[in-house]
């Protein structure tokens, strides 16, 4: 504070319990550390770079496991660098980092200090450009051959345009619900669609039935593709989730109407990461075919042992620990 002077121009000593203005700049040791700013006992801070990660830094704008790093006891990490007890969030579960090293999922530096593996770096074709364009005028000449590169089947196939050309949109996405919720086409759009073809509903039920076969042998098989072998173990899991069932509805219509098979490839992906839970002799079939320890896990499903470190299923899938690759028969 500002100090007093008396009439005879001394200076009077201060009774106030208010820290001096001189004081403000005469310099002071650190007192504190916190996202790499260090306080002095002044209030200047003064800002210091650093290599190493440490909890309370802002997390990485892109993300990455490191970025979940917390204490072995679940807490924030001030004042030091993660050890390898503590954790990371691994899809959802929290796993040591020595593990995820093990794993591959991160990898320790010469100084101690942990990070993200680096992405395998993609040498860049030299013909990639040519490629592209080739593959560009092979892609317009299929398209005009085959618009949806989507079978059904001939017959399938032929009966189907006459649908798109000359039936209500709405009423084929209702006759697939039908099918899907009970098991056969609703008796009215089965009617309307006769109606508008100029045939008896038998006839129509009877092309109905030819299209939904062929679309529905042509779906298996993308599944199939993609990894779903067991239609009842996949049933099951449809089954155990009302939102799934949702989402297999609406991958079927687009399918059978509009010949996208997006839809069906995320449900074959949402399935294989639960697959142990509905297929669970399957999958221990696969691990032991494929060289893989694994066990039981408490609740249902298994865990495949990462370097004799139980890692579930669900979570070995999302991290690409187990891949999966179409053998030929």
């Amino acid at each position: 504070m500002t100090n007093w002077t008396t009439a005879t121009g001394e200076t009077e000593a201060s009774g106030s319990n208010l820290a001096d203005i001189s004081l403000v700049n005469t310099p002071h040791a650190v007192v504190g550390n916190r996202n790499n700013l260090e306080v002095t006992g002044n209030g200047q801070v003064t800002s210091n770079s650093s290599a190493s990660y440490t909890m309370g830094q802002e997390a990485p704008t892109q993300g990455g496991v490191m970025a979940t790093v917390k204490s072995h006891s679940g807490g924030s990490i001030f004042g030091r660098n993660p050890s390898g007890k503590d954790t990371v969030d691994i899809g959802g579960t929290r796993t040591n980092i020595d593990v995820a090293v093990g794993m591959g999922l991160l990898v320790r530096n010469g100084d101690g200090t942990f990070s993200d593996a680096a992405a395998p770096v993609a040498l860049k074709d030299p013909t990639a450009n040519a490629k592209t364009m080739a593959k560009r005028a092979e892609g317009a000449e299929a398209q005009k051959a085959e618009p949806s590169g989507v079978s059904f089947g001939e017959a399938a196939d032929a009966t189907m345009q006459d649908f798109l050309k000359g039936q209500n949109p709405g009423d084929l996405f209702k006759t697939v619900d039908s099918i899907l919720q009970h098991g056969d086409a609703d008796t009215r759009t089965i009617e309307r669609m006769a109606h508008m073809a100029g045939v008896e509903p038998a006839e129509m039920q009877a092309q109905v039935a030819t299209v939904w076969e062929g679309a529905y042998n042509s779906a298996m098989g993308i599944m199939a593709e993609a990894g779903v072998a067991n239609e009842e173990a996949f049933d099951a899991f449809l089954n155990s989730n009302p939102q799934m069932q949702a989402s297999m509805k609406e991958a079927a219509r687009n399918y059978f109407v509009h010949h996208k098979t997006e839809g069906l490839q995320t449900m074959a992906d949402a399935y294989l990461t639960q697959m142990d839970q509905f297929d669970t002799a399957g999958v221990r079939e696969m691990l032991t075919e494929a060289g893989w320890d694994h066990v039981e896990k408490p609740g249902g499903g298994l865990q495949v042992l990462v370097n004799g470190t139980p890692v579930s299923w669900e979570v070995a899938v999302k991290q690409r620990i187990i891949t999966f690759s179409q053998v030929e028969g």
